[in-house]
């Protein structure tokens, strides 16, 4: 029951008319059960109180035979309509349109309509060759050879033959291009990788993926080429490459029809960003962030990582007021409490922009509406821990502060990688603070020095664009100083 309730949940409304329609037309008893068990399921409700009057009226396999019947029913609608209207990106409705094309040629081709047939099967082979569907094309060749060969001639013939042994060739390269992406990409398939080849081995996959695609010249392997050096490069934090890789890959994208949708250039131009970002180059980021926001669906997971970045980059060169305007869209996504991290993420997010506005008390009271980053092992909770006694030094609040760096200490030392020495120099430029009653004035020298190293962000103190430190505690502390300290 469960696969039919997920097949007319993904159905659209004029799909779900067209069945109707078709089932209703006739006085078939079973037809008229699928119709019936068919509406009850879509009403939704408590299903099993809903079908339990029909499944009494029948035996129980009959049940599941007009089950079956039904679900048969839901796949050929689904089959009906044009491709376009079923698929919104242009390559992939491209291939369900070209698939559905050697179908119906193939019905007619055996059926005897070999003329008609074989019109609708170069029309196929057009849409196979402008969107390289190489599986496809050689389908198509193949079927030509066994089914048509009295309308060709030898060298026809010929033709044919070579076209399905190259064909069977690029499609065996496509199928390997995507093998190599998927292990350099995916972190389940990287990790068991990386229990048994030696380090750098994915500078070899790479290699690999380069060489085919410089062989076939086909975008479809050069859009796993592409993907795998980008990330890669990004996790290993080569930017330079990276955005030179990127800049190519996105020039393929939107050129090819065979890789061209709007998913694939909101994903590189995602990538871009963020690799502009972690180079501080937030005018080019900010660029490339928008773009990826404006073709991402609008209620997609991804515009929301992508809507992070470009906060991330308004922040960082305090364009404060395009980082509400980004910050409204985020809060107002419709799938915000889809996921449970999301929407403690853009709370946080939105304290730290009130504390930068100067809004203090919005800060603590936004701040304090989800403990759900308290509650993580990771780099959001550590920046939630400091923006919140950040907030407690601005409102003066010794005795919360205290409790709040004794349970920050006990944590970090139990999750010593988050330990860093900017985070160890922010709590004890706070400890230093708590013990001179906030007066800025009485931290030490050995404090002025740490303060130093992060200001110039020496090795180990250095801030990370892409990191979620939105609030720098160094600028902050620097701005309470006196004027000759903080020189």
């Amino acid at each position: 029951m469960d696969e039919l309730i997920s097949l007319i949940g993904i159905m659209r409304v004029g799909e779900k008319r067209m069945l109707k329609h078709m089932l209703s037309r006739t006085t078939n008893a079973e037809e008229n059960l699928r119709l019936r068990l068919f509406e009850l399921l879509e009403g939704g409700g408590n299903i099993d109180e809903a079908v339990k009057p029909l499944m009494a009226s029948t035996s129980k396999s009959s049940f599941s035979h007009l089950k079956g019947r039904l679900k048969e029913d839901i796949l050929s609608v689904l089959l009906v309509k044009e491709s376009s209207k079923r698929i919104a990106q242009a390559n992939r409705a491209a291939q369900f349109e070209c698939v559905k094309k050697i179908a119906q040629a193939y019905i007619l081709i055996f059926r005897g309509a070999k003329k008609q047939g074989a019109t609708i099967l170069r029309s196929a082979e057009q849409l196979a060759i402008k969107y390289e569907l190489s599986a496809e094309l050689v389908s198509i060749h193949h079927i030509t050879r066994e089914a048509l060969f009295t309308f060709t001639d030898g060298k026809q013939l010929n033709e044919v033959n070579a076209s399905i042994r190259n064909g069977v060739e690029k499609w065996r390269d496509i199928l390997r291009s995507e093998e190599l992406s998927f292990l350099l990409t995916l972190p389940q398939l990287k990790s068991d990788l990386l229990l048994v080849e030696e380090e750098g081995f994915e500078n070899d996959l790479i290699d690999e993926l380069k060489q085919l695609y410089e062989k076939s010249e086909a975008a479809r392997i050069g859009f796993w080429y592409y993907m795998a050096d980008v990330e890669n490069s990004i996790e290993h934090k080569r930017f330079d490459h990276a955005i030179e890789q990127g800049l190519k890959f996105l020039k393929l994208v939107e050129k090819s029809p065979a890789i061209r949708s709007r998913n694939n250039m909101a994903g590189v131009n995602q990538s871009l960003g963020f690799a502009y970002l972690n180079l501080r180059n937030y005018a080019k980021s900010r660029k490339h962030l928008k773009q990826s926001e404006l073709l991402f669906p609008s209620a997609g997971f991804n515009r929301l990582q992508c809507l992070q970045f470009l906060f991330q980059a308004e922040i960082a060169v305090n364009r404060l007021d395009k980082a509400r305007e980004t910050l409204t869209k985020a809060i107002s996504h419709p799938r915000i409490e889809a996921r449970e991290s999301l929407k403690p993420r853009w709370l946080f997010l939105k304290a730290c922009l009130h504390f930068l506005e100067g809004d203090v008390n919005a800060a603590f009271k936004t701040l304090n509406q989800d403990g759900y980053l308290v509650r993580q092992q990771d780099e959001w909770n550590i920046q939630f821990r400091l923006l919140e006694m950040m907030i407690l030094i601005e409102r003066n609040d010794e005795e919360w502060l205290e409790f709040k760096l004794d349970s920050t200490r006990k944590y970090l030392t139990r999750y010593k990688t988050l330990n860093t020495p900017r985070v160890r120099t922010a709590i004890d430029l706070i400890s230093n603070l708590l013990r001179k009653n906030f007066d800025f004035k009485g931290i030490t020298e050995k404090n002025l020095a740490q303060l130093k190293l992060c200001l110039e962000e020496k090795e180990g103190y250095e801030w990370n664009p892409a990191g979620v430190e939105m609030v720098r505690f160094d600028f902050w502390l620097q701005k309470k100083l006196p004027t000759q300290e903080a020189e």
